[in-house]
C-alpha cells in the first residue's frame, strides 16, 4: 500500500505522522515560532518515499513553507484541507462552513471514529476549541478561547502590575499573584469544559461523551470530574482519514 505523510500544522507546534499500510505512527512533534518551521529533518527522513502530504494547518503564515519544504526534500505532491460543509461524516454548523478551522473539523472526525453516539470534543492546547456533534455526525457548533497559558501571557501583555513566575500551582483560592493568574486560567477552562458538557446534554436529550485532546491536558485534567476519554493525535486521525477516502 502507499505511505502518506500527515502534517497538523498548528499554532506551536507541527505534529506529524506516517500512514503505512493502513497504521499511523506518529513521531515527535517540531516546535516552531510562527516565523520559522524548526527542525524537519526528522520528520523528512521518516517520510522518504511517501506519495502524497495531507495537511491541516492553522498557521497559515508558515503554510506554503511546509508545501515548499516538503515538494523539495520528498518530490510528492501536497494537499491542504479546506472544511466542507460535509464530509468524512462530518456535517458542519457553520453557515461559512470554509471558516471553520481544519483543525477542528478534522479532530471531530478522528474522534467519530471512537464513538458511536453523541460528544463533546475539547482540545485544549495554545488555544482551547470545544465541539458539540450529535450522534448522526450533526456538528452543533463550538466555542474557541485561550488556553491557560496564552490566558497568563494576555495578562502579563494587558497590565502593568501583574507578572508572574513559571513555577506556580492550582488553588481554589490564592495566596498569591503567581497562583491567582495561574488557577484563573487553568480553573475558567475546567469551568467552561463542565459547563458545555452539561449544555450538551440537555441540547441532544441523552448522553454525550466527553473526549478531551491538546498539549494543556496535564494541567486541566485533575480539575475536570467529568468521566472522559484523553484520545491523542486526533486531527493526525482525521487527515488518516481524508488520504484513505480520497484513495490513499
Amino acid at each position: 500500500m502507499a505511505t502518506h505523510l500527515l502534517l497538523d500544522l498548528g499554532n506551536s507546534r507541527l505534529k506529524w505522522a506516517v500512514l503505512s499500510d493502513g497504521e499511523m505512527h506518529s513521531g515527535e512533534p517540531v516546535a516552531h515560532t510562527g516565523k520559522g518551521l524548526g527542525d524537519l529533518a526528522p520528520m523528512l527522513a521518516a517520510a522518504v518515499g511517501a506519495e502524497c502530504a495531507w495537511i491541516s494547518s492553522t498557521a497559515l503564515s508558515l503554510t506554503q513553507a511546509l508545501c515548499d519544504e516538503i515538494g523539495r526534500a520528498l518530490h510528492c505532491p501536497t494537499r491542504v484541507y479546506t472544511s466542507p460543509k460535509e464530509g468524512l461524516g462530518i456535517r458542519s454548523a457553520y453557515d461559512l462552513p470554509h471558516t471553520l478551522g481544519t483543525d477542528r473539523f478534522l479532530a471531530m472526525v478522528g474522534a467519530r471514529a471512537h464513538t458511536r453516539g453523541a460528544f463533546l470534543l475539547v482540545d485544549a492546547g495554545t488555544a482551547m476549541t470545544v465541539d458539540m456533534v450529535d450522534e448522526g455526525g450533526q456538528h452543533l457548533g463550538g466555542l474557541i478561547l485561550p488556553g491557560p497559558l496564552l490566558m497568563r501571557e494576555a495578562l502579563h501583555h494587558g497590565t502593568a502590575g501583574i507578572r508572574t513566575r513559571d513555577s506556580v500551582h492550582v488553588r481554589e483560592f490564592a495566596r498569591s499573584t503567581d497562583d491567582a493568574v495561574w488557577s484563573g486560567g487553568v480553573l475558567a477552562c475546567a469551568a467552561l469544559i463542565g459547563h458545555s458538557w452539561r449544555q450538551g446534554r440537555a441540547g441532544v436529550g441523552g448522553e454525550v461523551e466527553l473526549i478531551l485532546s491538546g498539549g494543556a491536558l496535564p494541567w486541566l485534567e485533575a480539575h475536570i470530574d467529568i468521566p472522559h476519554r484523553r484520545l491523542p493525535h486526533l486531527v493526525l486521525g482525521g487527515l488518516a482519514q481524508w488520504a484513505q477516502a480520497a484513495g490513499g
